[in-house]
């Protein structure tokens, strides 16, 4: 008699408890006290100076009064909004946690479906053929094998259940005494206090970062983000959901600490500005989280990949992506020019999201990710309205800036490189320029938008990428793009105006694409500058070929040349621009 061996059913598990939306709450509960007792510390720490109208034994013992009084509220406030960013983690936590259990029970519910139907269909069996029972045990042995997958599951669940919630506990009994909140490791996780002194310096370099973090348990990387976010946030090397988890940590503290603040006319000028930038970059992550790529339901997401609102004196460094950098095929990254600050990121979210759709539309299926980055100082004049040049210091600095944040995004995934692609505009393309020539900058292809000039770079042969994989893209009305060397007269030299060869042109060599308006004014202007990101425009279209790894099929465009008996000539002055809309019906995009 032969046996069909039915696997046992599998128990249901339990919901984990509590509500994410709640601890969420709770938190920002705790953030906003937090911010009061750190007003209050302030506060005494103000009136503890000695005044020239009020002397003697009274005032010093005043004076001592209220810098003690400091002294103590300092840490309670920052216990509290470590513990509050715990919270935070936890829910976030919690909600991944919540989804997973009703995926888990929806495999439960369709094993338990075809397990019964097989008991039927063995109960059934009477004069079966060989054909039959080998049937019936094949269906026994897959069943068994799904069993074994969903019991690993339950254990994985379980387990991660039981950290978080033995996170959240450890986080409340490390600060649940005055003593233990005015300490200055008080509210922080054992589990980060005995790690963070591991922590890689950034000189060691973004390989051993990475290497650093994955050799971490996910309860001790938790215990970190919620306790160092603001050392998690900016190194290079670890993953962007990391960095983007550390980030929002950082930013939701100062919008409630600063909205506060504000709300009790207390915000001082250095204080309006981060709040300011910290809008803006709360702005633009909206922006990035709420994009539904068109004619589906599908939202890539945003990533806060670098928080720094207080950098270059208040001009701040923010870095806001469209689409996961951790796994993405293409990844691209976005490099602006002058004047561009923290405050300019809800338009460059924009852009990226832009970018994204375009390499979607354009592209041969490939997950892509685009990520803006302002990670270094823009020169503060203006050359669009003045026609000043800014100095090549900015972008030499940056040039180094923009090469390490492309290695900590090459080393946060070493094992699944992406193609990846950077794009410098305007200003920028100059910091690119000397990313890929002084600092061999990571990326696979580069194109240069609306450039000023290459810098450093007098051939596309001088890039890390090589000749074959530079592109650019100019609108022939484009006063800045005008501006580069061009020909045996070098402008920079002659008229002061220019940073280096136009990339568009014949002597540089570089891959030119199509990249006119359907708008362009009919004279050299600055408004068509802006335009190299826009929606259904050929620039665009071209770029999110090159950025899909199709650089290769881009619709290319004539050099510029200098015949040296007369002014330089763009064979693309008396071209009549297309619109790049595309029917969107074939891509199932409308």
């Amino acid at each position: 008699m032969t046996t069909i061996d039915v696997p046992a059913a599998i128990d249901p598990v339990d919901r984990p408890e509590g509500s994410a939306a709640g601890a969420e709450a709770f938190s920002g509960t705790l953030l906003s006290n937090a911010t009061r007792i750190s007003e209050f510390a302030e506060e005494a720490a103000a009136l503890a100076s000695p005044s020239y109208l009020w002397l003697g034994d009274a005032a010093s013992a005043y004076s001592d009064h209220a810098a003690a009084f400091a002294k103590k509220h300092e840490p309670m406030a920052a216990t509290l909004k470590r513990v509050a960013r715990g919270v935070d983690v936890f829910a976030e936590q919690l909600r991944t946690l919540l989804s997973e259990h009703t995926d888990l029970q929806g495999d439960i519910t369709a094993y338990h479906r075809d397990r019964t139907d097989l008991i039927a269909d063995v109960n059934a069996a009477d004069d079966v053929t060989e054909a039959e029972i080998a049937a019936l045990q094949e269906r026994a042995r897959s069943l068994t094998s799904r069993q074994s997958g969903i019991l690993s599951d339950i254990s994985s669940f379980t387990q991660r259940v039981t950290a978080n919630e033995d996170f959240l506990v450890q986080l409340f009994t490390g600060a649940d005494t005055v003593s233990e909140a005015r300490k200055a490791t008080g509210g922080i996780d054992p589990l980060a206090l005995a790690v963070i002194g591991s922590m890689p310096a950034a000189g060691d370099g973004p390989e051993k970062m990475a290497a650093w973090w994955a050799g971490l348990s996910e309860a001790e990387q938790d215990a970190l983000i919620a306790a160092y976010p603001e050392r998690l946030g900016s190194a290079d090397g670890l993953p962007a959901r990391t960095r983007d988890d550390a980030n929002r940590l950082l930013l939701d503290s100062d919008l409630t600490e600063l909205r506060l603040k504000e709300e009790e006319g207390t915000l001082t000028s250095a204080e309006r500005q981060r709040l300011e930038n910290a809008e803006a970059a709360e702005t633009a992550l909206k922006l990035a989280d709420d994009y539904v790529v068109p004619g589906t339901d599908e939202k890539p997401g945003g990533t806060l990949w670098l928080y720094d609102p207080d950098a270059f004196d208040g001009d701040g460094r923010v870095a806001i992506g469209v689409g996961d950098l951790d796994t993405a095929d293409d990844v691209s990254i976005q490099i602006p020019g002058i004047r561009t600050e923290m405050t300019d990121a809800p338009g460059y979210a924009q852009q990226a999201a832009n970018l994204y759709e375009s390499a979607r539309y354009g592209g041969d299926g490939s997950s892509v990710a685009t990520l803006f980055w302002l990670g270094y100082d823009t020169p503060a004049g203006d050359l669009l309205e003045w026609g000043e040049v800014p100095s090549e210091s900015y972008a030499e600095e940056g040039g180094s800036r923009l090469a390490d944040a492309v290695d900590g995004l090459r080393a946060s995934r070493a094992d699944d490189p992406a193609h990846m692609t950077a794009i410098g505009h305007s200003y920028g393309s100059t910091t690119t320029s000397f990313a890929a020539t002084d600092h061999d900058l990571a990326v696979d292809d580069v194109a240069l938008v609306g450039s000023p000039g290459t810098g450093p770079a007098e051939n596309a042969s001088d890039f890390s990428v090589g000749a074959d994989h530079v592109y650019a893209g100019r609108n022939s009305r484009d006063l800045v793009g005008f501006l580069g060397d061009e020909g045996w007269v070098g402008k920079d030299d002659v008229f002061d105006v220019g940073l280096g060869m136009d990339p568009s042109s014949e002597d540089f060599g570089a891959q030119r694409f199509e990249a006119e308006s359907t708008s362009r004014w009919p004279v050299i202007n600055t408004t068509d500058h802006e335009k190299y990101f826009d929606r259904d425009t050929e620039s665009l279209y071209n770029l999110g070929r090159i950025v899909d790894g199709h650089g290769d099929d881009t619709n290319s465009a004539d050099q510029s040349y200098d015949p040296w008996w007369r002014d330089p000539v763009d064979p693309e002055w008396d071209r009549d621009p297309t619109s790049n809309e595309r029917d969107r019906s074939d891509t199932g995009m409308d």
